[in-house]
């Protein structure tokens, strides 16, 4: 009986194929499309806003993964084919082996940790990270699942920016949190953060627009589509606008994404062709690049805070180079490099860096921000903290996991699914956006948030999915 009904679930699982698919893209577009929507705790005339929002981001984000991860279980439990793919993926792909090695050198740190509680709390939270990574990797072999998140994610783009209308018109609404900042930073409450968010997720979107684009040249309904990829291209600009110009780091990742777009495109799809056209090809597309680099500044120069904050910035160079640009973080990282020295293979724990930095903050030079009142929380750069918190191996360990996502984009796409999509099409947005990654966490803390970590795995999802399923080809 018990072999019979496990019979039974298997073909119930085969026949609701299609509903399954359905169901997880309706899911995924859920969790995509809410997730930059959940608003931070914050304070108003020094009493704290309370609201159900008040909970960090990383408590929904969490409890949503892990309840993504147990409806993917339940999936597998009815459907058998779907179990052998997933093992097989799991015992041959290297991607989630590094990850799970990163994962448990992370553990590893927990017995060094100065407070074992808090690198407890940290660790939870990467390990369920790291499953919805593995369960998304799963999904995203699916292309039809993989445009389910990226139209919830462009669908989060689109309420983020309204509310980021809303809150640079100064309109005052009980759930809006003030922000300190002349510029607006919609649910995240700071405008660098959310000059992250717009950065990572930016190529997608005209990735989404070149897609509508290219559905209406093959369709009936051409007026919809192009209606469709012209109200895209101008949420695109109006989130440059609102947001971009707002963070100098966000400002550097747009142009290293405008640079890198027109020299991939060529690497992918122009390269290889037998024609004496394609060096010409190439240096249009370098002129277009260096054109898009010089309007992005020319938006950002517009804003007189923004040109203000440039030109200080250009004066400090001047005056003490590239250390008086960098001003505290300069310190900082100085003194984190000190902390890595003194504990070299499992750091200071997971999560524990703002705990032990005060120990270290005049280790280099006194940083002038730690004090009774203030203590520096994070280095302002990912690789550091995560060298400090968990030893120079996890350090080597994530790098290698992120080198191993750019040398995947060598590896051509050849239609996914039967259905004739253009090769190589999601190489673009991956590749622009895992380098945005990589280059804001040189100055920021991505990695330390709970929705642009969510993020990176997501991307890691996403590039070992794509290339797995190429190689199947």
């Amino acid at each position: 009986m018990k072999y019979a009904s496990r019979e039974v679930a298997s073909n119930l699982g085969s026949r609701n194929k299609l509903f399954w698919n359905r169901f997880f893209a309706a899911v995924l577009f859920l969790f995509f499309f809410i997730d930059p929507l959940l608003f931070v705790s914050g304070y108003i005339e020094g009493k704290l806003f309370c609201t159900i929002y008040n909970l960090p981001k990383v408590f929904f984000i969490a409890a949503g993964g892990l309840l993504l991860v147990s409806l993917w279980l339940f999936y597998l439990s009815c459907c058998r084919e779907m179990v052998d793919k997933s093992l097989d993926f799991l015992r041959r792909n290297l991607g989630m082996h590094l990850i799970f090695l990163l994962l448990v050198w992370m553990g590893v740190s927990l017995y060094t940790a100065a407070v074992p509680e808090v690198a407890g709390a940290a660790f939870v939270i990467y390990l369920l990270l790291g499953l919805l990574g593995l369960v998304l990797s799963l999904m995203f072999l699916s292309a039809s699942l993989r445009w389910a998140a990226i139209w919830g994610l462009l669908a989060g783009f689109a309420g983020f920016t309204v509310l980021g209308l809303i809150q640079a018109a100064g309109v005052k609404l009980s759930f809006m949190l003030p922000i300190q900042w002349w510029r607006p930073a919609s649910t995240f409450a700071n405008r660098n953060i959310a000059a992250q968010f717009i950065v990572f997720g930016l190529p997608f979107l005209f990735f989404a627009v070149g897609k509508s684009w290219q559905s209406g040249r093959m369709s009936e309904r051409k007026r919809w589509y192009g209606l469709l990829a012209g109200l895209l291209a101008v949420a695109a600009g109006a989130l440059v606008l609102l947001f971009i110009n707002a963070s100098k780091n966000g400002l550097l990742a747009l142009v290293v994404q405008v640079l890198y777009l027109p020299l991939a495109w060529f690497w992918f799809r122009v390269s290889r062709r037998q024609n004496s056209e394609r060096y010409r090809r190439l240096l249009k597309l370098i002129a277009g690049a260096l054109a898009g680099v010089i309007l992005v500044l020319s938006i950002a120069l517009t804003v007189p805070q923004t040109r203000g904050r440039m030109l200080q910035s250009w004066r400090l160079f001047q005056q003490k180079g590239v250390t008086g640009v960098l001003r505290a973080r300069y310190l900082f990282w100085r003194n984190t490099l000190i902390m890595i020295k003194d504990h070299p293979l499992t750091g200071v724990g997971i999560g524990n860096f703002r705990i032990v930095y005060p120990l270290y903050s005049r280790s280099f030079a006194w940083d002038t921000v730690t004090s009774n009142r203030k203590q520096v929380r994070k280095a302002h750069n990912d690789y550091l903290q995560l060298a400090a918190e968990c030893g120079i191996p996890a350090l080597v360990l994530f790098i290698i996991i992120l080198g191993r996502q750019f040398y995947l984009l060598r590896i051509p796409e050849a239609g996914e699914d039967g259905e004739g999509r253009i090769a190589d099409e999601w190489r673009l947005p991956l590749g622009a956006s895992l380098l945005a990654y990589a280059v804001v966490m040189c100055f920021s803390f991505p990695l330390q948030l709970a929705y642009s970590r969510m993020f990176f795995f997501f991307l890691i999802a996403l590039g070992e999915a794509r290339a797995w399923r190429a190689s199947l080809k």
